[in-house]
């Protein structure tokens, strides 16, 4: 029985590392300009997903997450949406276009077209999707998108929302 309760922190550390690397990202825009996150946690939360020009659930998660932002924002609660591209560098104006082609999207674009941040933050499948709190602490995740699944976001974002009064 010891043995479980000294092995259940060491098997949180990894999530609790990839909190903290949330927070401490530091990643291009598509202009070659460093974007650091804990210098940007000015809005009520933010969700940061994980995606790509060639993965068809992200394209489809794209509406749902600037739907979010709307409704919260006729709520009053400012929702930033940190889109990071994992294509590979070879594909960059390919991510370029999709950025032009999509600029109902209120998202802040960044690249990460090594992986190696999404390494550090333990994202293996896109799309993969983290909402942070004001302070940049994750308070949820999940990985892959089916319609539907901007509901659970929603209701995420209300639960956090209704803690902070």
């Amino acid at each position: 029985m010891k043995k479980g309760i000294i092995l259940l922190p060491l098997l949180l550390l990894p999530f609790l590392g990839m909190a903290q690397n949330l927070k401490n990202m530091e990643l291009d825009n598509l202009k070659g300009d460093t974007f650091v996150l804990k210098d940007h946690l000015n809005a009520d939360a933010t969700i940061v997903s994980f995606w790509a020009t060639w993965c068809l659930p992200c394209q489809k998660e794209h509406p749902a997450l600037q739907q979010v932002k709307d409704f919260f924002k006729d709520k009053g609660k400012n929702v930033q949406i940190i889109a990071i591209s994992t294509d590979s560098p070879r594909s960059l104006a390919k991510v370029k276009k999709y950025v032009r082609s999509h600029r109902k999207y209120h998202f802040t674009f960044l690249l990460d077209p090594d992986r190696e941040f999404s390494q550090q933050v333990l994202v293996t499948e896109i799309p993969h999707t983290f909402v942070l709190d004001k302070n940049g602490k994750t308070i949820y995740t999940h990985t892959g998108y089916r319609k539907g699944d901007e509901q659970e976001l929603i209701k995420v974002l209300q639960d956090y929302f209704g803690k902070q009064k």
